[in-house]
């Protein structure tokens, strides 16, 4: 419905912003190739929105920082000195700095560009929703429909995470105001998909790494890309995806149970 989106659409105004990058919430994800290599390797990580709402610009340095500094100290993992940025953003133009960070980009193309991937999660909760079949084959389960875009955009991070032809490193930075929400759909998702991760250690990763749980939207979201995975990619390690949290109705959730890897960092 269209008032729905709309709502969606201005829910980042009523919830609390970031003030600018939180170290914190910047995370390492994944990385290609692994292990020693003498060649281009390129990462992925996550984080929230590095604008900066007291000087009102876009946190380039701060931004580079944060990475650097998650990559070593979580993972011993050295940050490439050449390198461009692919700024991955999930917001909104109601987001904060929405229009800023696309300036920054345009002006400075020699340091990456911007992908413009909004999403808005679901508004159905997996547990109570019949016909969940039908609406994973459609996609419809997502406020936006089409799933949400998932299949296509993780597939297309992913092949870029995996393409080192360049002679510089690209860095994948996911991203959306808090870092929690939107990021957590999409790297919650990104680590079933690719990193073998099932739904409850999806969700204890993204509880952990943003120090909260995603929201209705997105932990439901999650849950219906899991059993996207079941039921269209015959994925059989994804497991419970009716199960893995509990949600107040448009509101907070947590986990059940979460587990985590026995090593987070990409080896």
């Amino acid at each position: 419905h269209p008032l729905l989106r709309l709502l969606l659409l201005l829910l980042p105004l009523l919830a609390p912003p970031a003030d600018a990058i939180d170290q914190k919430r910047v995370h390492l994800v994944d990385m290609y190739p692994r292990g020693d290599t003498d060649g281009v390797r390129n990462y992925l990580f996550r984080g929230n929105n590095p604008y900066d709402k007291d000087t009102k610009v876009f946190d380039y340095d701060g931004l580079v920082s944060a990475m650097k500094t998650a990559a070593q100290s979580e993972c011993g993992v050295d940050f490439p000195d050449s390198f461009q940025i692919l700024d991955v953003d999930l917001e909104n133009p109601t987001d904060p700095g929405y229009n800023t960070e696309l300036d920054f980009w345009k002006d400075h193309p020699e340091l990456g560009r911007a992908l413009k991937w909004p999403i808005l999660g679901t508004l159905l909760d997996i547990k109570h929703t019949p016909a969940r079949e039908s609406l994973v084959k459609s996609g419809r389960w997502a406020i936006a429909g089409k799933g949400d875009h998932l299949e296509s955009r993780l597939a297309q991070a992913h092949e870029t995470l995996n393409n080192v032809s360049s002679n510089v490193s690209t860095i994948l930075y996911v991203h959306c105001n808090a870092g929690c929400d939107r990021t957590g759909e999409f790297i919650g998702s990104y680590m079933m998909t690719y990193l073998g991760y099932n739904v409850t250690t999806a969700m204890g990763e993204d509880c952990r790494q943003c120090g909260r749980c995603p929201n209705f939207y997105a932990t439901n979201a999650m849950g219906w890309w899991c059993l996207t995975l079941q039921e269209l990619h015959n994925k059989t390690n994804t497991g419970n995806c009716l199960d893995f949290a509990g949600c107040k109705y448009l509101g907070d959730c947590d986990a059940h149970n979460p587990t985590h890897p026995a090593n987070p960092c990409p080896q």
